[in-house]
């Protein structure tokens, strides 16, 4: 399945924005990575909701550049245009139609976000 995603770009490499896998937030283009799925909370533990996590994705492309007006640090993000497979589900409490999947491949860059 086609979907989007937001990632840092770091000296070259793909990154992912917060948690990270193995203890890296490095994301290979091109090859399949799989997840470690867990219970995880955005934001404060007091108000956070807790979900299964998995790399956060968006199936519509127009949909993800209005998700990028969220950032407001200064970083270089780009969104990436991948698959996923494996077990995706939707991340419920989300107000955006995140995706949460499994697997994912990132495919390419498809461009750069301006914050």
């Amino acid at each position: 399945m086609k979907v989007y995603r937001i990632c840092e770009r770091k000296n070259g490499e793909l990154l992912t924005l917060f948690h990270g896998i193995n203890g890296s937030r490095k994301l290979p283009k091109g090859e399949w990575v799989t997840a470690v799925i867990k219970t995880v909370r955005d934001g404060s533990r007091k108000r956070a909701k807790a979900y299964q996590s998995g790399f956060h994705t968006l199936a519509d492309l127009e949909e993800t550049r209005k998700f990028t007006k969220r950032f407001t640090a200064n970083r270089d993000l780009v969104i990436v245009e991948c698959e996923i497979g494996g077990k995706i589900w939707k991340k419920e409490h989300s107000p955006a139609n995140i995706l949460l999947a499994e697997k994912i491949k990132i495919n390419k860059i498809v461009e750069k976000v301006n914050i």
